[in-house]
């Protein structure tokens, strides 16, 4: 696909192959290297997307996608501006999730019931 005017080329963290599709680069990897975040960090975030998602009646990938949530648990943000750096995690979506995820990240339950 072509890059977008202006935007920067990412390249994996593992290879440094460049990196084309979005969920690659949200990811920050290509998805034959191995992980480089938290994977138990990675289970507990998707357990709670799915609780999210089941009260909300929707799919879990309209809460985050897989790749957003490898992106938190390899970054660990500990506030809610490091939370909005991560791709995927739009001004919405932080209003929404953002306190949740970020007790989650510090080893807790989410921060509402």
């Amino acid at each position: 696909p072509a890059q977008r005017r202006g935007s920067r080329p990412v390249v994996c963290v593992g290879c440094g192959v460049q990196l084309d599709t979005a969920s690659d680069r949200t990811r920050g990897r290509c998805a034959d290297c191995p992980p480089t975040y938290d994977e138990e960090l990675f289970e507990r975030l998707r357990t709670w997307r799915l609780e999210v998602a089941t009260a909300a009646k929707v799919p879990p990938y309209v809460v985050f996608t897989d790749a957003t949530l490898e992106a938190v648990a390899r970054h660990r943000p500990t506030d809610r501006a490091m939370l909005s750096r991560i791709r995927g995690v739009g001004a919405r979506k932080l209003g929404l999730y953002g306190d949740d995820v970020l007790a989650v990240v510090a080893g807790g339950g989410p921060a509402t019931p």
